[in-house]
């Protein structure tokens, strides 16, 4: 087998959407289920934009770990390093959908099988032959997963593959949020990018002025900070460079959860193309577009040529609406 030029680590969970719009989880009866966690949304992400892309990541030796790894499969993804754990079960996300804002999420089985990642798990002779690896801060929440990832980054960084952060901050994994943003400062300390959406830049800049936070990251090492915005657009920081925004698409929206993966997907598959940063943001702002319009979070990543479809559609004036 080939090997991925991708690899997505961290939090692969299955999801369980409503079929109900705007009904309290109590009072749902019926939902579809879809791999979920930010590491299997992007890694489909990146795999239907036309990637080899590889998971790392622990499933339960369950229904529904086998799902998911039959599912990534199906995509094309390498689960060469998607371990099955008999002792701890697959997460799941329960949610219910409330447009145009946010989902309400309920996760089960916390810790699960993610938390139980292990350096041993990791081939590193296949990854040698990785370009980026594309990193779920929630891997960070509990151990053994958090030493198996801060390893993971520091080999990464002596054999110059460079790491992209998604900082994925979910706080019902944390504990304390001071210990958080420690525990992010080493994984910091060996990252090329960070993604980061409003929240999460306030949590790792330390700062809840956007400019200023990303300033703050940078000067961890960093060589680029990725604020997500959703509606509002998203920027790109550099060190001694201009900051560059990109304006949002206009579309109707259904579903919040996973826009910032498919942002994720699209903004790594133009780093590996080597896009200049404009195109990247344009193109990971698709992405992110095309998701929240769709019910899902993996199943709604796009292919490339449905990207391209909404750029044609809003250079026309036009909105999707699936």
């Amino acid at each position: 087998m080939i090997s991925p030029i991708v690899y997505t680590v961290g939090r692969v969970i299955v999801d369980l959407y409503a079929t109900d719009i705007a009904v309290p989880l109590d009072e749902v009866f019926t939902f579809r289920k879809y791999v979920g966690g930010s590491s299997g949304n992007t890694a489909i992400g990146l795999a239907r934009l036309g990637n080899r892309t590889g998971v790392i990541a622990r499933v339960g030796d369950d229904p529904m770990g086998h799902y998911i790894i039959d599912t990534l499969q199906r995509e094309g993804i390498d689960t060469r390093m998607v371990r099955m754990d008999s002792h701890r079960q697959t997460g799941i996300a329960f949610a219910a959908l409330y447009p145009p804002g946010d989902s309400h999420v309920w996760f089960c089985g916390n810790p699960n099988a993610n938390s139980s990642l292990a350096i041993e798990d990791l081939d590193f002779n296949a990854l040698r032959e990785a370009r980026a690896i594309v990193i779920a801060g929630t891997g960070l929440a509990r151990e053994p997963s958090r030493s198996a990832v801060l390893g993971l980054a520091m080999w990464a960084k002596e054999v110059g593959i460079p790491i992209i952060l998604d900082v994925d901050w979910r706080p019902v994994f944390w504990r304390d949020p001071d210990r958080a943003r420690l525990v992010y400062d080493q994984l910091l300390a060996m990252t090329h990018i960070v993604l980061a959406n409003e929240p999460e830049l306030a949590l790792v800049g330390e700062s809840h002025d956007m400019t200023a936070a990303a300033a703050h990251v940078l000067e961890k090492g960093v060589s680029e900070v990725v604020a997500k915005r959703g509606e509002k657009g998203a920027w790109s920081y550099r060190r001694n460079r201009d900051a560059v925004f990109s304006p949002a698409f206009t579309v109707q929206v259904l579903n919040t959860l996973g826009a910032g993966d498919g942002f994720a997907a699209g903004y790594v598959h133009g780093l590996l193309a080597g896009w200049n940063v404009e195109k990247r943001l344009q193109w990971a702002n698709a992405c992110g577009a095309i998701v929240v319009t769709r019910h899902s979070c993996s199943d709604a990543m796009p292919k490339a040529s449905e990207v391209q479809a909404l750029w044609e559609r809003a250079e026309a004036g036009g909105t999707i609406d699936e």
